[in-house]
């Protein structure tokens, strides 16, 4: 690689990191306003959902605080778990500053994939100083690190509160960051929760629908529709 090219790489590789780590601060900015103000949002939202929704707002309601809280453990799981695997990777590769490096990709880790950066930017540095060696263990372990942060722990740290299979925690979380940043890591799970609850709750209406208008003097299917209907 020409001087001239490295030069670009590294200018682009830091605008790309300033970027996203003026993301990180916004987040957790507003996570702090969140968290300075949360009562009195939850109770403004409570009021609303219950005159908008009726008594249904309190499942709601406590669904989307589980896979709230899920969402939260999991980002925060996989960051510790990366970059504490990134440090032992690091170290036993020899590389110069394996801590600052194991929190980078610790911190980058939070989004899903985008670990991966700061892996080939340290093995792309040493491959260029000459360590081919530990270019090739950092690249090859630091894939495995990535991989099973998000395809192993994430989802199973966050499938309790969703309810959602690894593929759809995964999916909420890069639609989510597409469209809301950071913050969609979390607002992405969350609202794919909601949506699959309202949608099986409608199926299941449906279903009890169709079976109490073929028999609509059962009360095989009225004790049936009860106890489906006390399940939100």
């Amino acid at each position: 690689m020409q001087p001239a090219q490295l030069l670009n790489w590294a200018q682009s590789l830091g605008q790309f990191m300033g970027r996203h780590g003026f993301i990180i601060a916004f987040a957790i900015l507003t996570l702090f306003f969140l968290y300075d103000h949360g009562e009195s949002i939850a109770h403004e939202l409570r009021c609303v959902l219950r005159e908008r929704l009726g008594e249904r707002a309190g499942a709601y309601l406590q669904l989307a605080t589980c896979a709230l809280r899920a969402s939260v453990d999991s980002m925060l799981v996989v960051g510790l778990f990366d970059g504490a695997a990134a440090w032992i990777a690091y170290s036993t590769a020899a590389v110069q500053h394996a801590g600052v490096w194991a929190a980078i990709t610790g911190a980058l880790a939070l989004v899903p994939f985008l670990g991966y950066l700061a892996v080939v930017a340290l093995a792309l540095q040493l491959s260029v100083s000459g360590a081919g060696s530990s270019a090739a263990l950092v690249l090859g372990v630091g894939t495995v690190i990535l991989f099973a942060g998000d395809k192993v722990v994430r989802p199973a740290v966050a499938r309790d509160g969703t309810r959602l299979p690894f593929v759809w925690v995964l999916m909420a979380c890069l639609r989510g960051f597409e469209a809301f940043g950071l913050i969609g890591l979390v607002i992405g799970p969350v609202a794919l929760t909601l949506t699959r609850e309202l949608w099986e709750q409608r199926v299941q209406e449906l279903e009890v629908q169709r079976e109490t208008a073929a028999t609509p003097g059962s009360a095989k299917h009225v004790s049936r529709l009860a106890d489906r209907r006390a399940l939100f």
